[in-house]
């Protein structure tokens, strides 16, 4: 299954845990309870209470499970402007500051 990662939110569970893949700067947000959450390609699993959260640095596979129960959100990494897209931008500006003067 695939989730939309703009402000989702998810309930976990001991029984109903989550897993997912290429998540690399993800922000995970515990908003209710208590979480675990491991990866598959990182040392050490993590643990979460109501109010802190993770930037996920990995995009191997994650497994998070509510202790008991939890609610999480998930927010998709901002797009970081490039330099050249500054620079288009600011031409972009200046010729139309020029047309309008």
């Amino acid at each position: 299954m695939n989730i939309e990662l703009s402000n989702t939110i998810i309930q976990v569970t001991e029984i109903n845990k989550v897993g997912f893949s290429k998540a690399h700067n993800t922000r995970l947000e515990c908003l209710e309870g208590s979480i675990w959450l491991t990866f598959d390609d990182l040392d050490g699993d993590f643990l979460l209470t109501a109010g802190e959260h993770l930037l996920i640095t990995s995009n191997g596979l994650a497994l998070i499970s509510g202790l008991p129960c939890a609610k999480i959100k998930l927010t998709a990494p901002a797009i970081i402007q490039s330099l050249l897209s500054k620079l288009l931008s600011k031409i972009n500006d200046h010729f139309l500051n020029l047309i309008v003067a």
